[in-house]
């Protein structure tokens, strides 16, 4: 130990050390990238497949079943979801744990390329995309014109220019548009008119993309200068394509485009009317890249829409809705303006026990164990985001304990008289291998949690490396600096007469404890008895907490989601939403921040963005309630949704339950079993399930032998329909730097229902035939989501927990309790969602915990050399943890995700306790006292470090705990949790475990 000899005598080197690391943490956090999550690589892939036009049915047949199939023969993969809708196809995979994911992500693209049966008019091949938390939407706003009597043209042109000027902002990552439509030509063919010159639509879209090219043709050599030879007839206004020639009449007479149809400069048919704050928008989702911070990239954005808008001289409006900036900002203050409330109390109750130069030396070491972890953070890789934010303030309430132990060892040496170096050194040495032991049990309860399987196990693994990095700031601090400082300040303390009044002070207190821990140890099973009373009371309390991995007590996003019958106009959708509009806009401002819906048809959503939970008097599910009542009028024609953000991953919905496989009337019957036995629980709302929304759709019977007749197939017969109707894009123009497609279609009044059965279908010889010579038409109902679960069909029922009494695991367990038996053997029923989520994170808890208990009991055994000894300083958990989880029932909250990383933080810090106090009583029994005594002497002399630590540990988290300096969802329970589960054990360090000690030693000498 000659390295704590030589810093302690080296005071101006421990403050430059100390100045140092305050520096250049300082200089790290300005530089340092701010996320809402850390950027990890969830083990998940994505395929994503578009076929605009398509059924639901037409997807799942002819791309979402071919993939799946090759995906059954790729290593690697736990299970796979797949959802199929009009023109999308949507399939996610899963990777088994340990999986390397970039070689199951090749292998999934492989079995893609193997695929060969998709459709040949398939606009782009199918996308492979690894998901990853940075993929999150960080800034949202919406670009409205100013004059709602200008043509909406000027907007959509406007939203591609401007997009423009987004993507080459630094840090922006993905940009998605709602309510916007790309620019084309559309031909709309009259057929009357082409069946009057012999011409089918085919010739049209022939004659168009042999027009429309741009083509080298070589060098011609010359005497003076070779010049390149270029065929350029690329279009470039509506004439340019009327003017194209079809064909020429043996008469000489030229068909020209413009003959038989109608050419127009429009966008493509719009699908989705987007609306911010009750005027209709296209709406910007961007998303930021992984290495940039979300600040810098948000403010980018907001200084450009500012030129903009002075540039524009007003004639578009720009409105804002998700701001994650704002977001992350709010966290950042939380956690700052709480955390220097509680070490302006840490340096308080330090102050009223230790010297006031002693303790502003320990209370630096809250700062420069802070700034250490800023200065880590880069080095490995890593971004500030919240849930660092929430490990910082964590390692605040730890890394204290180790400087107050530390201080207190050298305060009792100064006091017996010793100088200021020789107090500081043999302070340090009679600490400093239980302290040691200390960092390493603490770092034992956290490393085990890098291990937490699932998506939720990767988020929160940035909390071990942050609580690692801080333990080793904290050490450097214990035996480097802190030695070095307080000799310093001790010896120049004359022991004041306000040391007089503390010492006087304390001793009233030491003597009043000895009594009571002398009457403990009298009778010292009734107080373990007494003890495990409690703990069985409180442990029957616990067992009714419910489990909510993330609450949304606080949540300031309501995700909105509406259904209106399959079918419905655009138009007719947006006026049927006109009530939903008018009750989000009737709320308080105190509460309305912002809200932006996208229409569509039959499924519209959208998002309200609340004001933060310290700026309201009601939660987001009370708001809820009130939106939910307001439109009780409407609940017939349209279903309407309310979900909480809570912020964090997304667990899935609060109540989700897929049944799986059997016969179409099996499943049908088992989904109306769950159905009616949520929508009588009186704690689910909104129960809904994924076929329940059908569409109308006409079924074309192809009759087979007029086909044979004309020499045409199915497939001829298909593609005509879907020319006609939904258009051919024959080619595409580029005028300036955007790219506008062609394309070929039907008029308008030839599109309709009626007009089907004599639409013209064209062989090969050109002859034109009607659809009703050719097909029969039929009308059929088909769900509008065609969901599969590993290949099998799946119909999730969905609904919403209005209670928050219930969670969602009782409730799912309560659900397969009730069916069992009543719907066929060949249904699977499983529970999805948010308590699949939670079952999934709940487990990973199970296996670490257990895990951490196991490592640090044999690091005691080491140290004490004893099997027995370890349980004596373990003994404490299950009372620490108890303690911790009685204080969400006392203030009536979850059991929240971080509310056990609370409870884990606090597990480290009273075994710190348990073990300083058990080390010291087996000191004093090798001086030769016995257990009696040694319990009581020892017991006495920790009193004071056990206190101190106890209480700048709750002093440094309860402002959060209680929102002191702003609320923060999740790391108000973790506060809650470690903080009171500290304090409550207290006793137990301090009565039980010295009583137990002697139960155990007692007759030992």
């Amino acid at each position: 130990m000659k390295f704590l000899s030589f810093f302690a005598q080296r005071a101006f080197l421990a403050r430059i050390i100390t100045i140092m690391v305050l520096f250049t943490g300082a200089m790290s956090l300005i530089q340092i990238n701010l996320q809402e999550y850390p950027d990890v690589n969830m083990d998940t892939a994505e395929i994503e497949t578009f076929y605009p036009g398509a059924t639901a049915q037409d997807i799942e047949l002819n791309i979402t079943n071919p993939i799946e199939k090759e995906l059954r023969s790729v290593d690697g993969i736990a299970f796979f979801t797949s959802q199929s809708s009009e023109g999308y196809s949507f399939i996610e995979a899963e990777y088994l744990p340990g999986e390397d994911a970039d070689t199951v992500l090749r292998d999934i693209q492989q079995a893609i390329d193997r695929v060969s049966s998709f459709p040949k008019n398939l606009d782009a091949p199918p996308t492979v995309t690894q998901k990853k938390t940075s993929i999150l939407d960080v800034y949202h706003f919406g670009v409205s014109l100013a004059d709602s009597n200008q043509d909406s043209k000027l907007l959509q042109n406007y939203a591609y220019q401007l997009e423009k000027k987004i993507n080459a902002l630094g840090g922006v990552g993905r940009i998605k548009l709602s309510g916007f439509n790309l620019r084309e030509f559309w031909v709309e063919v009259n057929p009357q008119k082409i069946s009057r010159y012999r011409i089918s639509i085919g010739d049209i879209s022939t004659a168009i993309s042999q027009h429309n090219l741009s083509q080298s043709g070589g060098v011609v050599e010359s005497s003076e200068r070779d010049k390149k030879i270029v065929t350029m007839t690329r279009v470039g206004s509506e004439n340019d394509i009327k003017d194209i020639v079809i064909k020429a009449l043996p008469s000489g007479q030229v068909i020209r485009i413009g003959d038989v149809a109608e050419v127009k400069d429009t966008f493509a048919r719009p699908t989705e009317i987007s609306v911010m704050n009750g005027k209709e928008a296209v709406i910007f989702s961007i998303t930021n890249s992984a290495n940039t911070s979300v600040i810098s990239t948000i403010e980018g954005i907001e200084s450009l829409l500012d030129k903009e808008q002075k540039r524009l001289e007003g004639q578009f409006v720009f409105q804002t809705g998700l701001n994650l900036g704002d977001d992350m900002a709010e966290k950042f203050s939380i956690v700052s303006t709480n955390g220097a409330i509680g070490l302006v109390l840490v340096l308080i109750i330090l102050s009223l026990i230790l010297q006031r130069r002693i303790a502003f030396w320990v209370s630096v070491s809250i700062p420069f164990c802070v700034f250490g972890i800023l200065i880590v953070l880069p080095v490995v890789g890593l971004d500030l985001d919240s849930i660092t934010l929430a490990a910082l303030l964590l390692v605040m309430g730890i890394i204290v304990d180790d400087s107050v132990i530390i201080a207190e060892s050298i305060y009792q040496e100064k006091e017996s008289g010793k100088t200021g170096l020789d107090a500081a050194l043999s302070g340090t040495r009679k600490v400093i291998k239980p302290l040691m032991a200390s960092l390493v049990t603490t770092a034992l309860v956290f490393i085990p949690m890098m291990f937490i399987p699932g998506t939720m196990g990767k988020a929160i693994a940035v909390i071990p490396i942050t609580v690692i990095a801080a333990l080793v700031f904290s050490f450097l601090e214990c035996t480097l600096t802190l030695p070095a400082h307080l000799a310093s300040s001790t010896a120049k303390s004359n022991g004041d007469d306000q040391n007089n009044v503390d010492k006087n002070r304390l001793a009233v207190i030491t003597e009043g404890y000895r009594r009571l821990l002398g009457k403990s140890l009298l009778y010292k099973k009734s107080v373990i008895v007494t003890a495990l009373i409690a703990l069985v009371t409180s442990g029957f309390l616990v067992s009714t907490l419910n489990v909510d991995i993330f609450p949304t007590e606080a949540g300031k996003y309501i995700e909105v989601y509406t259904e209106v019958e399959a079918g419905t106009p655009l138009e007719t959708v947006v006026s049927m939403h006109k009530q939903l509009e008018s009750a989000i806009m009737a709320l308080p401002d105190d509460e309305l921040v912002s809200y932006e819906l996208t229409y569509s048809s039959p499924v519209s959503s959208g998002v309200i963005n609340l004001t933060n939970y310290d700026d309201r008097n009601r939660k987001a599910e009370d708001i809820i309630r009130q939106l939910t009542a307001d439109l009780d009028s409407i609940s017939n024609e349209v279903f309407v949704k309310f979900t909480v953000d809570a912020g964090g991953p997304p667990p899935g919905e609060p109540v989700e339950v897929r049944v799986l496989a059997g016969s179409e009337e099996e499943r049908n019957h088992a989904v109306d079993l769950v159905v009616k036995w949520l929508a009588e629980n009186p704690n689910v709302t909104s129960v809904n399930h994924s076929e329940s929304l059908k569409e109308s759709q006409l079924n074309v019977i192809p009759q087979y032998h007029w086909l044979a007749r004309y020499d045409l197939s199915v497939s001829d017969l298909s593609n005509a329909l879907r020319v006609s109707f939904d258009g051919d894009k024959v080619s595409s123009t580029w005028l300036g730097d955007q790219e506008v497609d062609i394309r070929v279609l039907l008029d308008k009044e030839y599109r309709s229902v009626e007009q089907l059965s004599s639409t013209k279908i064209y062989t090969t010889q050109g002859q034109s035939l009607p659809l009703s010579r050719l097909a029969d038409v039929e009308t059929i109902q088909t769900p509008r989501l065609i969901k599969h679960y590993n290949g099998e069909r799946d119909v999730t029922v969905s609904g919403n927990l209005i209670n928050d009494d219930v969670g969602s695991v009782e409730l799912a367990e309560q659900l397969i309790t009730s069916l069992n038996g009543q719907y066929s053997p060949n249904v699977i029923i499983e529970v999805g969602g948010e308590a699949e989520t939670t079952n999934e994170t709940m487990s990973g808890f199970m296996i670490v915990f257990p895990a951490a208990m196991i490592a640090i009991y044999f690091v005691l055994a080491i140290m004490f050399n004893s099997l027995a000894q370890p349980f004596m300083v373990m003994a404490v958990i299950p009372f620490a943890i108890i303690a911790s989880l009685m204080a969400l029932v006392v203030h009536g909250q979850p059991m929240s995700l971080f509310g056990l990383i609370g409870v884990l933080g606090m597990t480290g810090v009273v075994v710190n306790n348990s073990l300083v106090l058990i080390s010291r009583i087996n000191e004093l029994r090798k001086y030769g006292l016995d257990v009696k005594e040694a319990v009581i002497e020892g017991t006495t002399e920790r009193l004071r470090p056990i206190v101190m630590t106890s209480l700048t540990t709750v002093a440094g988290v309860i402002p959060l705990a209680y929102g002191l300096g702003g609320t923060d969802v999740f790391m108000g329970p973790m506060s809650l949790t470690l903080g009171y589960g500290l304090l409550f054990s207290l006793p137990v360090v301090l009565l039980v475990i010295p009583a137990t000690y002697v139960l155990c030693f007692g007759r030992k000498r």
